[in-house]
């Protein structure tokens, strides 16, 4: 496998601006001055060890990137790579011999949003490593942006070499949790979008798996997010994310007792919902070890859908002004597990959870199946006007394809589509 590693932030902790003069090229790069993270040259040289072949990917100038990749690690660089454009990096893999059309030999391992979306506009699996904890912002790269980087849609998270490594040996194991499930294995990882402690109370905000938008690894599920929405379903996708849910869940409970969950409960449906009853049949297809309860309904005159609700206040408002928590329940002091089937802005989630805290809920663990990510625009260019194309999902059976998006759907393109 070809493994693409990023290489402030990843290789070498060279996040703190004093080093900028240094990537920028505008000073000379000492080399004993470099703070290789440790374990960093044993991880290189074990991914040689073991047969894959490690190459670095850095934006910055050569006269910075050479002599580290030369010295410190032995290893090829392309410098001035310009993530998350593509062009380069294609072009610097297909000068080495190596066929870029075979996505599933070549991983992208890197600690920002700029190698996630590089590694997503080429269709690679991608690695988000958190190494370091940032004690600036800086633009350029994106340092210090933690929300930006796992906004970006990459398929792992790793906090250390050795995860990477076990990630790289057996990829699907280490998938997210619903979409390890649609490769017929089982998983508890899950994107960590926001824990909270206060008092001894903890909210925790978890999603399963990527709906992704524009190009992604073939793991990412959007189309089964779309599927989801649909009267036709399938009772086997329905069932994959059962089984991600119970699997999930139920580790949970065994591995971590020091949380006591009383309820599992889940966002209900709205009477207008299409398919009917949506989130309510899907629930009660869930077998945990835990209470299964219903507590929220939508107010009976609702109007309007929150998908068409574009930002986090407005979410918010919808949700407080029409759905309620039944009044014949009595969760004073008690702990839920929240399911709901979609994370965006966290205007639902985060309204949802207050509205608990106010009927003296205390843990909460808000967990989604679908998490939404930020779109990577294709590199397709539109045959009629010459405009970049976007991938997108046929809502009515979940078909991909290329479209020059016209400004009726919120793009400026002529209107082309071509089937992916």
């Amino acid at each position: 496998m070809i493994i693409l590693i990023d290489l402030d932030g990843t290789l070498v902790n060279t996040a703190e601006s004093r080093f900028k003069p240094m990537k920028d090229g505008l000073a000379a790069t000492v080399i004993n001055e470099i703070p290789v993270f440790p374990g960093a040259q044993d991880f290189v040289r074990e991914l040689t060890r073991i047969g894959h072949i490690p190459l670095i990917i850095s934006d910055s100038h050569p006269r910075y990137v050479n002599p580290i990749a030369a010295e410190l690690f032995g290893i090829p660089a392309l410098c001035l790579a310009d993530k998350p454009n593509t062009i380069k990096t294609a072009q610097y893999l297909e000068s080495l011999g190596h066929d870029v059309n075979a996505k599933d030999n070549f991983i992208v391992v890197g600690d920002t949003w700029l190698d996630i979306e590089m590694g997503r506009g080429l269709n690679f699996k991608t690695i988000l490593t958190q190494f370091y904890v940032a004690s600036e912002v800086e633009e350029r790269d994106g340092i210090g942006k933690t929300w930006n980087h796992l906004k970006s849609g990459p398929t792992y998270v790793a906090a250390s070499y050795s995860k990477v490594l076990e990630i790289i040996s057996n990829p699907v194991s280490h998938l997210w949790a619903a979409e390890s499930s649609f490769q017929n294995s089982n998983s508890t990882e899950t994107f960590k979008l926001y824990s909270f402690s206060q008092n001894g109370i903890i909210t925790f905000y978890r999603s399963m798996g990527r709906q992704d938008t524009g190009e992604c690894d073939r793991f990412g599920i959007a189309s089964y997010y779309t599927e989801f929405q649909r009267s036709d379903r399938s009772a086997e996708t329905l069932q994959k994310l059962a089984n991600a849910v119970q699997f999930y869940i139920g580790n949970l409970i065994t591995t971590q007792p020091s949380y006591t969950w009383d309820y599992f409960t889940y966002v209900s449906d709205k009477v207008t919902t299409t398919p009917p009853d949506k989130m309510r049949n899907f629930f009660n297809l869930i077998d945990v070890p835990l209470t299964k309860l219903e507590t929220l309904k939508w107010s009976e005159t609702v109007d309007g859908t929150i998908r068409n609700m574009v930002n986090y206040k407005l979410r918010r408002g919808f949700i407080s002004q029409n759905l309620k928590v039944l009044d014949n329940i009595d969760l004073n002091g008690k702990s839920l597990i929240i399911l709901d089937d979609q994370f965006t802005t966290g205007g639902t989630a985060f309204e949802i959870v207050d509205m608990f805290r106010q009927r003296g809920v205390k843990n909460v663990l808000f967990l989604t199946l679908f998490f939404m990510v930020s779109m990577v625009s294709s590199n397709r260019d539109c045959p009629k006007c010459g405009k970049k194309m976007q991938v997108k999902i046929r809502k009515s059976d979940g078909h991909k394809f290329y479209s020059c998006t016209p400004p009726q759907y919120r793009g400026t393109g002529c209107g082309h589509a071509e089937n992916v």
